[in-house]
């Protein structure tokens, strides 16, 4: 499937620019929802369990109700999945394999952790997901190459997610390693950088073993010197 699914969550958001294609399919998770009519952007799916929604939103939560099952899904407050997983479970069995999803980085720290698992979940199910803010990309990789995107430079961090990562190898960045291991009990990964005049040139992170979390923030670079 050519489209994305774009996910407009509840957490912490900072209005963005939000690239909506014709054939992306857009959720809004739960009080999202908001997010979405503020920035003026009709979602195709509203789904949650609305403990997280405003006072007041009420009467557009009922046109969405209006109009069926395709557009509208009631999830129980209690149950195993987060809304997140939720929609991202939803998203992979309608056959999409690129999610990015806003409104998830910040605020609470529990909501935070179960957001990257939920990274995992779609890397570990043939998918690639992002996790938006205005300056912050944070994303799953597992073994194999990650290009970073030419246009991107800032500051980059590699966590273990696993208990490590083996055979590491980092080309085009201002740290450079090859066969390395990174560890969850150890941040040697934090707060690599772009190289000065990186101009579009490549780089690489490559994985040999083990599931590890990226987080790419632009234009943050030599803050530590």
């Amino acid at each position: 499937m050519s489209g994305r699914c774009i996910m407009m969550c509840a957490g912490e958001y900072h209005p963005m620019e939000i690239d909506i294609r014709p054939d992306d399919f857009v959720i809004a998770v739960d009080g999202g929802f908001a997010y979405l009519l503020e920035a003026g952007i009709e979602p195709d799916l509203l789904m949650g369990d609305f403990d997280s929604l405003e006072e007041g939103s009420a009467d557009p939560i009922a046109r969405y109700r209006a109009m069926g099952s395709d557009h509208f899904l009631q999830l129980p407050v209690a149950k195993d999945d987060t809304d997140t997983m939720a929609a991202a479970k939803l998203g992979l069995e309608k056959g999409y394999r690129e999610f990015l999803i806003y409104g998830a980085l910040g605020g609470r720290l529990d909501h935070l952790m179960a957001n990257v698992q939920t990274l995992a979940f779609i890397l570990h199910n043939g998918g690639q997901a992002w996790l938006y803010d205005r300056q912050t990309r944070v994303t799953v990789i597992g073994p194999g190459k990650f290009r970073l995107p030419a246009e991107f430079e800032g500051t980059v961090s590699l966590f273990a997610l696993d208990s490590c990562l083996e055979n590491v190898t980092i080309r085009g960045m201002k740290y450079e390693v090859e066969g390395a291991t990174i560890r969850n009990d150890y941040p040697v990964g934090c707060s690599n950088e772009t190289p000065q005049g990186r101009n579009g040139a490549e780089a690489v992170f490559t994985i040999g073993k083990g599931t590890g979390l990226l987080v790419m923030t632009e234009k943050l670079i030599n803050r530590h010197h």
